[in-house]
């Protein structure tokens, strides 16, 4: 192996132990283990645990460039916020396709660094702030100005990471093969529905969701920048 395929090879055999135990439970021993490698050469490729850990947020920098170029092209306001938080919603509760196990990893990533470490919530959080909230306070500040978001009072990141957070908190609740809670409706129309409680809660006046907020239209333009699998989400 190149020095490059051995270091990849490295992370591919730590991703699931982190996914599996947390970055406390699982030792540089494990993963050399894993890799089939002596520690030795683990540390010649990452001079600490904490070094690689940091390597394996591969999966949201996959998703979240592939939601930059999207947006890229795309002038700030009702529409583009509308956008944006379908997208963020989509992208968080249903599988990517081709990267299901990389995704089911980084969530699993996600909610341990939560409960120990922090380091990879972090990281994974910085991306998202790095690639959605300049375009999502400025598309804010412009439905503000056209009357299509009454201001609530509240500081406007926290509005995103509010409406982030609740895509999180569902993702959660159906993390497991059985939901842990069971809504009375399919997870598509669930997640169309908090979307709709995202959008009145920053502010969305009912004329502005009626002429922005069409699931049918948006879901055709996720597809195609994220190629979702045909679900029950329309």
């Amino acid at each position: 192996m190149s020095a490059e395929e051995r270091k990849l090879a490295i992370v591919n055999a730590a991703k699931p132990l982190f996914a599996a135990n947390g970055f406390n439970g699982t030792s540089v021993r494990d993963i050399a283990k894993a890799a089939n490698i002596s520690g030795a050469l683990l540390y010649k490729h990452f001079p600490s645990k904490d070094a690689l850990y940091k390597e394996t947020i591969s999966y949201i920098n996959m998703v979240s460039n592939v939601a930059k170029e999207a947006f890229k092209e795309m002038e700030p306001g009702s529409e583009t916020l509308v956008l944006l938080i379908y997208s963020l919603y989509q992208a968080i509760l249903f599988e990517v396709p081709g990267n299901e196990e990389k995704q089911k990893m980084h969530e699993r990533l996600l909610f341990y660094s939560m409960l120990e470490d922090v380091n990879y919530a972090k990281m994974a959080f910085e991306k998202v702030a790095d690639y959605y909230l300049d375009l999502a306070l400025t598309s804010y500040d412009k439905a503000v100005e056209d009357g299509d978001i009454v201001e609530t009072g509240t500081d406007h990141s926290n509005l995103f990471w509010f409406v982030h957070h609740l895509a999180m908190a569902l993702n959660l609740c159906h993390l497991s093969p059985a939901p842990v809670f069971s809504y009375a409706t399919s997870k598509g129309a669930l997640a169309n529905e908090a979307v709709l409680f995202a959008l009145r809660g920053i502010g969305f006046n009912d004329a502005a969701i009626r002429r922005y907020y069409k699931p049918g239209k948006l879901n055709i333009f996720v597809k195609g920048v994220f190629a979702f699998k045909e679900t029950d989400n329309m």
